[in-house]
């Protein structure tokens, strides 16, 4: 009894270091973020050009925070203490170190299209993007991380319901996230697809993006389908 108690300790103290490892990893990226391409201002006019990147940074900062929150909630709801767990949630890190530079870029570029649209003036701090070739390079990047971020997750869900001990309730829940990450990797795919067959006109450049637009109709697929799933079996 003493070395099994021994082992399921040393096994919480891993996990705790693992959650902390994972936590900063996420806080360096965000920090990635905020300073990415950026020097300190140095007088008024520098710190209004900083502050046009506040948009961009917000919406990778929520995208970010969401595959962070997704992790959060497996391992305080569904953990396993095992090596599969471990090399998964490594995994999750390893591609959202990957995923912040083609996140930022892309928001980048996104805001610098509407405000060159609408201003007739170029954002500042706006990434360099010379061709077509480029836009769809950078769609690449993007869609390969997002679909690697969102299949760690879903492997994580999977594994989970097929060995975590878990209610009706929880195993509804896990079901949830692990069709949404599922989901997000073929929307991600998809996106990826499109952006290499459509054509080198600046015309079809807005397409892969506009592809995630559908992430927002399945999440409410699946939360329909979990009221209804929580409703049956109540």
């Amino acid at each position: 009894m003493s070395e099994q108690h021994d082992a399921a300790q040393a096994g919480r103290v891993e996990a705790h270091r693992l959650d902390g490892f994972i936590d900063a990893a996420f806080a360096f990226a965000v920090s990635v973020l905020a300073i990415a391409g950026a020097e300190v201002p140095r007088n008024l006019h520098d710190l209004l050009l900083a502050l046009d990147r506040i948009p961009a940074f917000a919406c990778s900062f929520a995208t970010l925070m969401i595959f962070w929150h997704r992790h959060v909630r497996w391992r305080d709801r569904f953990r396993l203490h095992d090596t599969t767990s471990m090399m998964l949630s490594l995994m999750l890190v390893f591609f959202a170190l990957i995923f912040v530079y083609p996140l930022n870029m892309l928001f980048q570029a996104m805001f610098s299209a509407l405000y060159e649209a609408f201003a007739h003036q170029e954002l500042s701090g706006a990434p360099t993007i010379n061709s077509v070739r480029d836009v769809k390079a950078l769609y690449v990047c993007y869609g390969l991380a997002y679909a690697c971020m969102a299949g760690s997750l879903a492997c994580l869900y999977r594994h989970s319901l097929r060995k975590a001990p878990m209610s009706h309730a929880q195993r509804i829940e896990a079901r949830k996230v692990f069709y949404t990450q599922a989901g997000s990797v073929c929307v991600a795919l998809l996106s990826l697809l499109v952006t290499l067959v459509i054509p080198g006109t600046a015309a079809w450049t807005a397409l892969p993006g506009c592809l995630y637009i559908l992430l927002t109709p399945m999440y409410w697929l699946a939360a329909r389908w979990t009221k209804r799933a929580g409703a049956y079996a109540a």
